[in-house]
């Protein structure tokens, strides 16, 4: 690798790089494979070592006897994997992180911020069943004249997102449960092959269109889909500029002594999608934690609302069928 090579992705990790260098790095990782295979590499020793350092600061924090000079034992409350694990692992990560950070460094935009991005874009590629509450903050309704009502505002009122919960997984799947204002479920979802809505009464609607009734989830209307967590952030890259900072105990509580983090997106002008996004995820693995859509369009609406990560655990495999939120001898009525 010939010496500027290596001062310039030095300077890219220190984020030290002006828009020329970028520029310059970009053409020599895309001029050859190996270049960007010898980039990545360089990528992930950086994370790792900083990861290594996060975590035993906090291992000791949260088992002072943990305290040793390896970096190898104990890390975020369980052992490391196996070497051979491990090396699977990097691999697959080196893998992910070619294909994210081709593109990223090419731009005069890339930061410290779009590096965090990627590692929260990994992250969300894994495959894993996540739980979210949903809180509405505020709600802003735009005032339309009577010829410029959109349909929407002739139906009946949505049953409300405040105090909803969402499960999602992999593959466009979803569950929303919200209630009505009786205070009785309304069901949502898809299975990734078929969507579905299970009112309070009347059958259970069932189309083979997967985007049928996800029209209701906050996001859809803007390309930032819920449900697609890589889609959704990959978007932010694109269309929003960002920012990153550590988060204080008093600012954000892991309840487990873990750092936290927080990206925060700006919608760029002319830009579609929420005016602000603020992401709090794990300083180590680059998990989301927190997710925040201010303005986000919703209908006629605009909305602040919070979605918290309650649960990463497996949930049961027909989760995501409507047959699993309703009795069995309920009416089914499909639709196109």
């Amino acid at each position: 690798m010939i010496p500027d090579a290596r001062e310039l992705i030095d300077g890219y990790l220190d984020d030290a790089l002006t828009a020329d260098q970028q520029a310059e790095l970009s053409a020599w990782i895309k001029a050859n494979p190996e270049h960007a295979r010898i980039f990545a590499e360089a990528m992930l020793l950086h994370d790792r070592l900083r990861n290594t350092l996060v975590a035993t600061e906090t291992r000791e924090a949260i088992h002072p006897s943990l305290a040793v000079a390896s970096p190898w034992g104990w890390l975020g409350g369980s052992w490391l994997m196996s070497p051979l694990a491990r090396t699977t692992a990097a691999a697959a990560v080196l893998i992910l992180g070619l294909a994210t950070l081709w593109f990223s460094i090419g731009t005069p935009t890339a930061s410290a911020a779009i590096r965090e991005l990627d590692r929260i874009i990994v992250n969300s590629m894994k495959s894993k069943d996540r739980t979210f509450d949903i809180i509405v903050e505020d709600i802003t309704t735009e005032r339309r004249g009577k010829r410029s009502a959109k349909p929407e505002s002739q139906r009946p009122p949505k049953p409300p997102l405040d105090g909803a919960t969402l499960y999602v997984r992999s593959g466009n799947q979803f569950v929303l449960i919200r209630k009505t204002q009786d205070g009785l479920p309304f069901v949502t979802g898809s299975n990734g092959q078929q969507s579905w809505a299970i009112n309070t009464r009347g059958p259970v609607r069932v189309s083979t269109d997967v985007h049928r009734f996800d029209r209701d989830l906050p996001g859809h209307e803007t390309s930032v889909p819920l449900t697609n967590l890589h889609e959704g952030l990959q978007q932010l890259k694109r269309a929003y500029d960002l920012t990153f900072s550590a988060l204080g105990p008093e600012e954000y509580q892991t309840g487990d002594g873990r750092k936290a983090r927080q990206l925060i997106a700006v919608k760029k002008p002319k830009e579609r999608g929420p005016q602000r996004v603020e992401i709090v995820y794990d300083a180590i693995t680059g998990g989301i934690l927190r997710m925040r859509f201010v303005q986000m369009p919703y209908g006629p609406d605009r909305l602040d609302l919070r979605l918290s990560l309650v649960s990463e655990e497996e949930l049961s495999f027909d989760f995501f069928e409507h047959s699993s939120h309703h009795v069995p001898d309920r009416k089914i009525e499909v639709e196109n």
